[in-house]
This record gives structure tokens, sequence and C-alpha cells, in this order.
């Protein structure tokens, strides 16, 4: 178990659990580090399945496809929805506004019934006052706890265009030993792309983009190095052409390793943008949800979670106009995956993303490059649902 890759090692752990026809089924996100075949194939055992299914998940797709109930813990609470977890959304809204509303009738009422309190108190209709004390009293407002779900807020902005043709790829090819992972691809990316790289674990998503990262204007070899592990040629034949003003942004599968331990996350990200005064920083820090004093933390002690939004901290301040996603959902809560979503479909500027989220998938990407598993990579130009229609 020790020697296999971290999808491997999550498919023989859902092997363990499904094996032996259980009763019922306590699934902690068994969605992580799966790619989306093997998705569908739980989701589509999932439903056959006729036990009590308990999951924890943070893939909306994958929650709607399987969900008759949603147990949603919020407001100091936990209330559960029939539904998928989009009719629970709507529901726990409906509900909040209506509590809402009818607080503000509420509040007006008790303001009206008060000033009329003040104004005869002292006077001649002492019956009047008293009653409609007590009617104040009948209608204390709801106490509304407060949320405690957080919800970051990302803006990626870029600071210049791009030329209109901002990646040339000829021929790019890639092989480990006797195995070919990349054979002869050419493609040309427009500005304003958003293209996501789809296929099995292992099928060479990340490889590609190592080879288009080899040679980019803004991010450095060393850092390649240190999220791939690899130290020989990321491509062995092909060429890669950055466009003119192409400024790349990338966030690592291993993302951690791009963040220099043993400094303060302040100075750690002061670096990327030296002219950024303080407050700034801090701000941007906040709006991915680290408390004031985080700001002060060593960089070796943060999470997975953590190091993935401090990422996203130091992007939102490159402010590039490319940005190279490999696997950015991981150590992301539903919120922080909303977010990411909402905030590259107004991105303005081109996008590679490599996900298994089927949502983010459909919801973000214009074009498709597909890794078929026999080193070949279907270039479709279209959305995910155009794409779907045409393999059916």
């Amino acid at each position: 178990m020790s020697e296999l890759p971290g999808g491997q090692k999550v498919r023989v752990l859902l092997a363990q659990a499904l094996f032996g026809h259980p009763q019922a089924l306590l699934l902690d996100e068994p969605t992580n580090n799966l790619d989306l075949d093997s998705i569908h194939w739980l989701k589509n055992f999932l439903n056959q399945y006729e036990g009590v299914l308990i999951v924890i998940s943070h893939d909306r797709h994958f929650l709607n496809g399987i969900c008759t109930h949603i147990a949603d813990i919020d407001y100091e609470t936990i209330i559960t929805y029939t539904g998928t977890y989009d009719d629970m959304v709507v529901a726990k809204t409906q509900i909040r506004s209506q509590i809402e509303s009818q607080n503000a009738q509420r509040e007006k009422k008790i303001d009206q019934l008060n000033e009329f309190i003040a104004r005869f108190a002292a006077g001649t209709r002492s019956s009047q006052v008293q009653s409609r004390r007590k009617e104040v009293e009948r209608l204390q407002v709801t106490e509304l706890a407060r949320s405690n779900i957080q919800r970051p807020y990302l803006k990626f902005e870029q600071k210049r265009p791009s030329g209109k043709h901002i990646l040339e790829i000829e021929g790019l090819s890639k092989s480990y030993g006797d195995a070919k992972v990349i054979s002869s691809f050419t493609a040309s990316v427009i500005r304003g792309e958003k293209i996501a790289l789809m296929g099995r674990n292992g099928s060479g998503k990340t490889t590609l983009v190592n080879a288009l990262l080899a040679n980019s204007p803004t991010v450095s070899e060393s850092d390649l190095r240190k999220t791939s592990g690899y130290d020989g040629p990321f491509a062995d034949g092909g060429k890669v052409i950055w466009g003119h003003e192409a400024a790349v942004g990338f966030f690592a599968q291993d993302h951690k390793a791009l963040i220099e331990p043993g400094i303060r996350v302040l100075e750690w990200l002061h670096q990327w943008d030296p002219s950024a005064s303080t407050e700034e920083i801090r701000g941007i820090l906040g709006q991915m949800l680290f408390p004031r004093d985080d700001a002060d933390k060593r960089t070796d002690i943060l999470s997975g979670g953590e190091a993935a939004r401090l990422l996203f901290c130091k992007l939102m301040l490159q402010k590039p106009n490319l940005l190279v996603l490999d696997e950015p959902t991981n150590h992301l809560d539903l919120e922080s995956i909303n977010a990411l979503n909402i905030s590259l479909q107004r991105y303005p500027g081109t996008v590679l993303l490599v996900t298994h989220d089927e949502d983010l998938i459909d919801e973000v990407a214009t074009r498709i490059w597909h890794f078929e598993g026999t080193h070949e990579i279907t270039d479709f130009k279209g959305a995910y649902g155009e794409y779907q229609a045409v393999l059916a």
C-alpha cells in the first residue's frame, strides 16, 4: 500500500469498504484523489447500493448525483433537508429569507408600539399602554444565529492582457523510459480560452503542464523541479512558444512545495508584489479567510487548505494573464470551490485547468484537452456539455 500513488490507494480503500455487501457505508471524502472515470463508477455503484449511505464530500456534482437528504451543519445546529445539495441551498436560502422578512415586519410593528407607549405612558391610556407592552413581549424577534460557514472572496485580475496568440505548441512529445506519455501534440491557444485538461490519473496531464511551463516567462525551473520531484528533461521533442506579454500564474498539484518554509506568511506574500502595502496584503489574506494574526504565522506549519488559500492570495497579487491550475480543488471546502468556480468564469485571462471536479469543468471550460491514456490527446473546441454530446 505504501508504494501506491494517492488515487490508487483511495481505490483500494474504497474496495475494502464496499466489499462484502455492508448494510451501511460511512464515506469521508471518497472522491479525493479519484479521477473522473472513477468518480462516475462510484456514483453509479452508490445509486444501486441498497443500504444506508452517509457521505462527507466537497464535490457538488457528486452530492447532487447520489444524495436523497443533506444534513447541513450551520447556524450552530444541524438541519436535514430532503433532496440534493442544490435543493438544500434553495430551501435553506428561502427559510433564512423568510425568517429575516418576518423579523423586519416584527421590528417595524415593535417600533410602532414603542412609539405609542412612549407617547402615552404618563397619560390616561394606561390600559392601552399595558396591552401594547405585552404585545411587544410577544412579538420579540427571532434571534438569528450567525452562520459558521465562511465564504472566501476570490478575484483574479490581470495587470495587462497578453497578445492574441498566447501559446503555440508544435509536435510536443514526452516518454518516461519505454512508456510514451505524450505523442506529437500540436495546439494553438488564443487569449481568453479556458481549457480543461481531463483524463485518468497518470494519463499525462501534469506531464504536459510541466512541459509547457519549462520555458515559460514567469515560472522558474526550480519550482517545477520542487513540485514534480523530477530531474530529467520535461519534453523529449517539439516546441513550446509563448506569446507576447504572456505572464503565467501557477498552482501546482503539490502546491505546498511552492511555498518557502520558515518565514512569515506576510513576508512570503509580500515578495510577489513589493509595491503592495502591508494593509493591502492583510486585506487579501482576510478575503481568503486568514484571521489577522495568521499574517505572522510561519509558512511551514500551514495545513494543506491554508497553503492552497495562500497560493490563491499570491495569484491575486501577481495578476497574471494566464492561470495554470493543477488540481486546485484538493484541500478546498465547498464554499472555496464555489468561489474558485465563479472567479474563473469572470477572469478575463486564459486558463489551463487540471481538475476532476465535474461542475468546475462544466461551468468554466470553453475547450477540452482529453487525455485518452494511449498517449493521444483529443483537442475539442467547445464546452464540456457539447463534448459529452459528441461522445454519446
